[in-house]
């Protein structure tokens, strides 16, 4: 038996690197719009070098290659590195978790690992892609939904391993029904809170003017670290006004200059990493140099967008809404300690420009993993106070 252990908690750890190679495949091509499935085989993005399969082996071909392109040496990020190794170590962990008991045997809720891998693999993508180009792809969220009342469906026992309830429902006599139903409420609820959350952020925030001056002159210029908005002669890092990716600023205009080219349009919007301008979005890198004249330049800022309301019903979905409201005050906690230090530190505040995405990911694993333990715990804590 306990080579039997050993050899399934290899073979999880096996399977989680491959998925996470798989990841980064959908974390590179979802956001620019690429098929995930054509071409099927990954490839260089300096070169194009279609990678054969046996240079394309998980954790591996990325030591053996240095982190460089077999073709043409460009460097890999070693984020493809971290995604295979995070992604495998956390499919391991839902293993051991859902697989074994505290003894070290199978238990009967083996067959909820399927469901975790699940919800692993739409966390991790979900967040490196937020973090990343600050959205969520809609296609994550209406998958993850998908496949949540699906496993809710199958899974019945996912309503009380996962979710953490009862019976709340005594006249419901079929489990799967039951499961569905607090799966769909844990959805609701997880939409419900952040769209609250949203349009309370729109309401606080709003937007500011930043100029109302008749043909005001702008230009963005690189700065030490980011870029630079020059205007009336005012000077704003985008570090000083960019912090979560969902706020931009609108400039009203006849027409502008795009490295080089005279683009007309009535509206320019400038985003941390892009510039939107009628149906065409353009990467920062792609910028040379951007400057217009316009009637007035406003800034707009959100607590959340509205990627992160789709994104916490799709968690909701897996963890019901008792994994909703611990989600979120892991979520607070987490981020809140880690973009701290980004206030304080003068500079590139890339800490506090961290989307709220990635740490609700984290507040959802920590409750996949030990959060129905640690919410018992908590409510046998204060039962012991009161007595």
């Amino acid at each position: 038996m306990e080579t039997l252990i050993t050899f399934l908690a290899i073979v999880s750890f096996i399977i989680g690197s491959c998925i996470g190679s798989f990841l980064n495949v959908v974390i590179y091509r979802l956001p620019r719009n690429l098929s995930v499935n054509q071409p099927r085989r990954s490839f260089c993005p300096n070169c194009n070098y279609k990678i054969p399969v046996y240079l394309n082996i998980p954790i591996i071909s990325w030591i053996i290659l240095r982190g460089k392109c077999k073709n043409c040496s460009a460097k890999v990020s070693i984020q493809y590195l971290i995604v295979e190794v995070i992604t495998g170590i956390l499919f391991l962990l839902c293993w051991y978790i859902y697989g074994l008991t505290s003894s070290g045997h199978l238990q009967v809720t083996y067959y909820l690992v399927l469901p975790g891998w699940i919800f692993i693999s739409l966390l991790i993508s979900a967040s490196i892609i937020d973090y990343e180009h600050q959205i969520i792809p809609d296609s994550i969220n209406k998958i993850g939904i998908i496949f949540g009342l699906l496993c809710a469906l199958f899974f019945p026992v996912i309503s009380k391993s996962i979710m953490g309830n009862g019976h709340y429902f005594g006249n419901i006599s079929n489990d799967r029904i039951e499961s569905v139903f607090l799966s769909i409420i844990g959805g609701g609820v997880g939409f419900l809170i952040i769209y609250i959350i949203v349009v309370f952020g729109k309401v606080v925030f709003g937007k500011k003017v930043l100029s109302k001056t008749t043909n005001c002159k702008w230009r963005i210029i690189e700065g030490e670290e980011n870029p630079i908005l020059l205007y009336d002669d005012q000077k704003i890092r985008f570090e000083d006004v960019f912090f979560v990716g969902t706020e931009r600023l609108v400039f009203d205009t006849e027409n502008f200059n795009l490295n080089g080219d005279l683009v007309a349009t009535s509206k320019v919007t400038v985003f941390f990493d892009r510039i939107v301008y009628d149906n065409n979005s353009v990467e920062i890198a792609d910028w040379v140099s951007v400057e217009g004249c316009g009637n007035g330049i406003t800034y707009h800022r959100e607590a959340m967008g509205f990627g992160d309301v789709k994104y916490m019903a799709m968690i909701g979905v897996f963890i019901g809404w008792k994994g909703v409201l611990f989600t979120l005050f892991m979520a607070s906690i987490v981020g809140t300690i880690i973009s701290l230090p980004g206030k304080i530190i003068k500079g590139d505040n890339a800490l506090s420009r961290i989307p709220f995405g990635p740490f609700l990911s984290i507040g959802a694993l920590i409750w996949l993993f030990f959060g129905p333990e640690l919410l018992e715990w908590y409510i046998n804590l204060i039962s012991i106070g009161k007595s």
